[in-house]
């Protein structure tokens, strides 16, 4: 925190370059942690002067096409030597190894066709919580036997209650705030900001960034709460869990769960993210809730 303060006393971001080069110093890194639109802008600037930039924020990625070329360009020469390393694997699911699997698929010759997935750890728990699958009791306690004990059970709400029991829309997000999963705004969580950013930095690697925009993905995704739309997530209105409750229970009528899927088709160049009626018996359906699950077609 004290170093973070001497950087923003002799010019905040602009200057930190300034600030951490030495010469006496073979390598340089910055970690960026943050989900700052201000930090994301200067990635290029850091790499251009041989900075390793390890970056869990995908608002650089994420930014206008001219930020994103920026960045790519950046990645490949320098006129003062070597360029740094931008190591950005999660920037994409967290800790799952997105990035490097696609790479490894693509190196070994395997084209990839599509890819969809939960993303969203957010997404995850409140779908999960307002439309389990059935028999998630079952399916927790064979894991705690056949672990001998490794395996304690599937995660408890805040209240204590069993996730399998379903809940409305509203508790379900006032938990998600509470375990902490969710952003320091949820709305960017729920009404796919944070999701169209990581599908943007994902179509970056497999060459689909060129004609494609973070807000042109958000705006043509599906939401339970509108884009634009200022909420209290402690107070949600009645008429938002009743417009939720009646999409599960036909959900349900049809033998399904209510899923939010994020999905990039590189034949059709689409890229969007939808609420999905999943089958209970799906892979997205049965995944943890607060749990990433991404499949490579």
């Amino acid at each position: 925190d004290e170093d973070q303060v001497a950087v923003v006393s002799k010019g905040g971001l602009k200057r930190c370059y300034d600030t951490l080069f030495r010469e006496e110093c073979t390598f340089h890194c910055i970690f960026d942690c943050s989900s700052d639109k201000a930090a994301g802008h200067y990635h290029a600037d850091w790499l251009r002067n041989g900075i390793d930039v390890i970056t869990a924020n995908n608002r650089g990625l994420s930014g206008p096409k001219s930020q994103r070329e920026d960045i790519k360009q950046a990645e490949k020469a320098n006129g003062n030597g070597k360029p740094g390393m931008y190591m950005r694997e999660t920037v994409v699911a967290g800790a799952l190894p997105i990035i490097s699997t696609l790479r490894s698929l693509f190196h070994s010759g395997d084209k990839t066709r599509r890819i969809d997935a939960i993303f969203i750890v957010v997404k995850s728990y409140v779908m999960f919580r307002i439309s389990p699958p059935p028999n998630v009791s079952s399916c927790s306690q064979f894991d705690v036997t056949s672990s001998n004990g490794v395996f304690d059970g599937d995660m408890k709400t805040p209240s204590g209650d069993f996730v399998g029991d379903p809940c409305s829309f509203s508790q379900a997000v006032r938990e998600a705030v509470q375990l902490g999963l969710t952003e320091d705004d949820p709305t960017l969580d729920l009404n796919n900001n944070y999701a169209a950013r990581v599908l943007m930095a994902l179509a970056r690697e497999l060459g689909m960034d060129e004609d494609n925009e973070t807000e042109q993905i958000q705006m043509n995704s599906d939401t339970l709460v509108g884009i634009d739309q200022s909420l209290d997530f402690q107070n949600l209105p009645p008429q938002i869990d009743l417009a939720v409750q009646k999409r599960v229970d036909a959900a349900k009528a049809k033998g399904c769960v209510l899923r939010s899927i994020a999905s990039i088709d590189v034949k059709t160049k689409s890229i969007q993210i939808k609420i999905v009626d999943v089958p209970n018996q799906h892979a997205f359906a049965v995944s943890p809730p607060g749990c990433s699950c991404v499949r490579f077609f």
